[in-house]
């Protein structure tokens, strides 16, 4: 089964010359029907021909255009043709007219083909066999062997009486009334039994079937077992009420009414299955949307179909072998005639397969729709892990460039402390020797101090650019330690409560102890010189948590544009899988919290300071 290349549903050649014949067969039927004089309802009698004709015919096209491996649709169109010779029925001429009382017992026997194949087309069990091989030895042929005893026969049919004599029987070879009474009672039981049986083999089928074949059986039986029960009442009537004609007649009309149904009732079977598939579409669909597993899908494709015993299987292009719904065992073709495995194309190749139950076949429309939800599943959990899988490698690179950025600030913080920073203390320290030595020109000996001044200061700057870069103590004694380092200017207040917390990551430590910094400098430039912060550190269910809050006069949070700083903020948490939120209110002032997540095995106790 392909999912991406369904079958053709142009309009074909073949299809629209059997429907054509069926037409002209259908609007002959009906011209040399109404052309009859000697029938007793030639009107009626009309239409039912040209329905035996065209019913069967478009509603077998139908069928065979919504299922095309059916055979079931094969069926019902040779039944339309076969029931278009019963015309010779209504011929007056009297070699027609008697080949066709001989051809109303292939119609009576088609019929009784048509129930026993729905809905698969095949003639399944022993059961169907002996009861067609009954019909042929204990009707047909009674039936044939009377029409060779009798010159005069009237049409056997439930309203095919004529109204008077009908044609002479050319092909009567003696005339053995009595012999043909006898066999004519025999007949009539045989159908009788016939009848019963194949009832009872309905009644028996839905019992013992599937859902799939309840649900069709629920449908088309119901009108088969009524046209079998009133075939039974129609001969029966004939042997124990022969005068009770008043009620034969309703019983002939009611039966015969009950033939012409038996395709429409295999017609809503077809489109009551349709509409249970689309129903099934529509919920599985819905289910499907809440992104189920490969084995929650398999139990939710079971009960639509009726098969608890369905398993699903996904084909592995690296083992070239289909995995089961745990992706471990490798599902074979089943031994078990009693099991099917379909296998669902997309693009040419294999990708989804149904084990199910071997009588889910004859239920296309369902199992097409298990197999596009199947295939749709497997496609979402494709591109579900091909997302995950870029989310993954964009969070790992994300914390990569973090890593980098941080070793490059460790990096040149180490350069600028053992390289500038030492030279600049040995450039001090040689011209507060040399202002020394030199004692008798004072004013160069200003000069250098001076110098010296200006080098201090310029040291302690640098020193302060060096811990900005990337403060030594974050790397050695973690983030606690590096917040106790922070000076705020004069009559700013900075509060620090850290307890319980131990070593992380790098990055984690960075992203954390950098997203604090950049909150607490927010705070500082639009808090006034007054402001007092206050910094929380925890480590809570699995995350490194923080909380920067300060008493400055807030802002409208829907009202502003987050500046670059915030901007910063979640970049740098967003890397390592982290993320912040703020709250604020004029005058009430500001706290930014953000978390990042630390695994369980990434954690270790902090290093006292000294």
């Amino acid at each position: 089964m392909s999912i991406d290349q369904p079958y053709e549903r142009g309009v074909k050649l073949w299809p629209a010359l059997a429907a054509g014949a069926a037409v002209l067969a259908a609007g002959a039927a009906v011209w040399i029907t109404l052309e009859a004089d000697f029938l007793a309802y030639p009107g009626w009698l009309a239409a039912q021909k040209a329905d035996f004709i065209l019913g069967p015919v478009l509603i077998g096209l139908y069928w065979l255009r919504q299922r095309p491996h059916s055979r079931f649709g094969p069926i019902l169109i040779c039944f339309g043709f076969v029931g278009a010779l019963y015309v010779l029925q209504s011929s007056g001429n009297k070699w027609l007219f008697s080949s066709g009382l001989l051809w109303e017992n292939v119609v009576g026997l088609a019929a009784y083909v048509l129930i026993l194949t729905f809905p698969t087309g095949r003639l399944d069990g022993l059961a169907s066999k002996l009861i067609l091989v009954a019909a042929v030895v204990l009707a047909v042929v009674p039936s044939v062997v009377i029409e060779l005893l009798l010159p005069q026969v009237n049409a056997g049919g439930s309203i095919s009486g004529c109204s008077g004599l009908c044609p002479e029987n050319a092909l009567a070879i003696t005339s053995r009334p009595a012999l043909a009474d006898h066999l004519f009672t025999i007949f009539r039981y045989a159908v009788i039994a016939i009848a019963l049986v194949t009832a009872g083999l309905l009644v028996w089928r839905f019992m013992r079937g599937t859902p799939p074949q309840r649900r069709a059986l629920a449908i088309g039986a119901p009108v088969a077992l009524l046209f079998l029960l009133l075939q039974a009442t129609f001969h029966l009537l004939a042997l124990v009420a022969p005068d009770a004609l008043e009620l034969r007649r309703v019983i002939a009309w009611t039966f015969a009414g009950a033939r012409a149904a038996l395709w429409y009732g295999f017609l809503a079977a077809l489109v009551a299955a349709q509409l249970f598939a689309a129903r099934a579409l529509q919920r599985l669909v819905r289910q499907s949307l809440q992104r189920p597993s490969h084995r929650e899908l398999e139990e939710m494709l079971r009960e639509p179909l009726g098969d608890p015993q369905l398993r699903l299987a996904f084909w592995s292009p690296k083992t070239r072998s289909w995995l089961d719904v745990d992706g471990e065992h490798s599902l074979e073709q089943p031994t078990d005639p009693r099991l099917t495995l379909t296998v669902i194309e997309h693009s040419g190749r294999p990708a989804v397969a149904i084990l199910h139950d071997a009588q889910l076949n004859d239920d296309p429309e369902l199992l097409q729709t298990a197999g596009g939800i199947a295939l749709l599943s497997a496609e979402n959990a494709d591109l579900d892990a091909a997302w995950n899988d870029a989310l993954r490698e964009l969070r790992d690179s994300r914390a990569r460039i973090v890593r980098v950025g941080d070793a490059e600030r460790r990096k040149v913080e180490r350069d600028l402390h053992d390289g500038l920073q030492q030279r600049l203390l040995a450039i001090g320290i040689d011209l507060a020797l040399t202002a020394d030595v030199d004692g008798e020109d004072s004013e160069l000996r200003t000069r250098l101090h001076e110098i010296g001044h200006s080098v201090d200061e310029a040291l302690h700057e640098l020193q302060s650019l060096a811990r900005g870069i990337y403060p030594p103590v974050l790397g050695a004694y973690g983030i606690a330690a590096a917040f106790e380092d922070i000076q705020l200017p004069a009559g700013r207040g900075l509060t620090i409560r850290a307890n319980g917390l131990g070593r992380y990551a790098p990055e984690l430590e960075s992203a954390v102890y950098y997203s604090c910094l950049e909150a607490i400098q927010n705070a500082m430039k639009y808090g006034g010189d007054a402001v007092r912060i206050t910094v929380t550190l925890r480590e809570h269910d699995g995350e490194l948590e923080f909380d920067v809050s300060d008493n400055g006069p807030g802002f409208y949070p829907s009202g502003s544009n987050p500046g670059t700083g915030l901007q910063n903020i979640r970049d740098r948490l967003g890397a390592v899988d982290g993320r912040v939120s703020i709250i604020t209110a004029p005058g009430q002032g500001t706290t930014v919290s953000g978390a990042v997540p630390v695994p369980a095995d990434k954690t270790t106790p902090a290093v006292a300071r000294d």
